[in-house]
């Protein structure tokens, strides 16, 4: 049996991913600073554990060993926290002590989530001169964490990977990025404003992202980085418009309303590197994927409705007894 340490699995794509290992026979110490809410993984087999960024450091008196370490955990990748410098580099310090921690517990690799929006940076360095957005600061941080964590990873012995991660949806993901919101605004029936989406672009099914990432962690070429997602992409009109069609297909859709910030050069990174080296590559069916993941919104948001109401009742109820308790004084 494998043992894998998982951090961040809580979040979205590290409770997946805990999950989608204890279903392939692993044994997985979960890490987060909450693991109150680990209750569904823990009765699946998982082994939680506590510890927050300031903890890190202890981690491998917690677990004496593991095989393969994957860090997930990463403080403010979407909102406001994104454009934090400290929060930032507060997340890359976290990350090389996580690879230190993996290298005294013996495991053979460290697996470090990155993002697809590296690119965005590396594309700033090439040109020289250049005017990052605030949300830079948050891909700067991940690519200094993937380089600062190479290094680390040669010192030490450990086989290392990075994976960049295009946008990745599907039930579980309670962030308000792009796919959510569209999807959210489709079922509402309210068209969304959108930018031309004349650039490539990719959203990839939850399904799929664990499995590319499991083939990465077992099978990828020591130091490589790889891209996360689909190896043939789509304009973001094309992804958008598919997803209209399955959602609202009555709905008359809008582009170039909202300007392009930025466009994603994908000649930065092979999309089929992944696929070349380790035979494994997305194929979950695209309609498929948003019909659940839609699905899932829509019940998300009848429970959080319903949730809301009894809360308004609550109140109500509350509110009365305090004024019969006036009235009896």
């Amino acid at each position: 049996m494998k043992t894998a340490v998982v951090t961040g699995a809580t979040g979205f794509i590290g409770k997946a991913f805990s999950q989608y290992l204890l279903e392939r026979g692993y044994k997985v110490y979960g890490v987060s600073r909450d693991v109150s809410k680990m209750k569904a993984l823990c009765t699946n087999g998982l082994l939680p554990v506590e510890a927050d960024f300031s903890q890190y450091p202890l981690l491998a008196k917690k677990i004496s060993h593991a095989d393969i370490f994957y860090h997930f955990a990463w403080d403010g990748p979407s909102g406001m926290k994104t454009s934090e410098p400290s929060i930032q580099l507060a997340n890359a310090e976290a990350a090389c002590s996580a690879l230190l921690q993996a290298a005294m517990m013996g495991c053979k690799k460290f697996v470090l989530a990155g993002t697809v929006a590296e690119v965005e940076v590396l594309e700033h360095l090439d040109k020289n001169i250049c005017h990052p957005r605030p949300a830079c600061i948050y891909a700067t941080a991940k690519l200094a964490a993937e380089v600062m964590c190479k290094v680390l990873a040669g010192q030490h012995g450990i086989a290392f990977n990075c994976g960049l991660f295009a946008n990745i949806m599907g039930p579980g993901d309670t962030s308000k990025r792009s796919t959510n919101s569209i999807l959210s605004q489709f079922l509402k029936g309210q068209p969304p404003k959108l930018v031309k989406g004349e650039g490539l672009n990719d959203w990839l099914y939850i399904k799929d992202a664990v499995r590319l990432i499991e083939a990465m962690g077992e099978r990828g070429v020591n130091m490589k980085t790889y891209y996360i997602g689909h190896t043939d992409l789509w304009p973001l009109r094309t992804i958008i418009e598919k997803a209209r069609d399955v959602v609202a297909p009555e709905m008359k859709l809008d582009f170039g309303v909202l300007p392009d910030s930025f466009l994603t050069d994908y000649s930065y990174i092979s999309t089929t590197e992944l696929y070349k080296d380790t035979g494994c590559k997305a194929e979950y069916n695209f309609e498929k994927s948003i019909t659940e993941t839609a699905e899932w919104l829509k019940e998300t948001s009848v429970k959080t409705a319903n949730t809301g109401m009894e809360s308004m009742q609550t109140l109500r109820d509350q509110e009365r007894e305090r004024e019969r308790e006036r009235e009896r004084m």
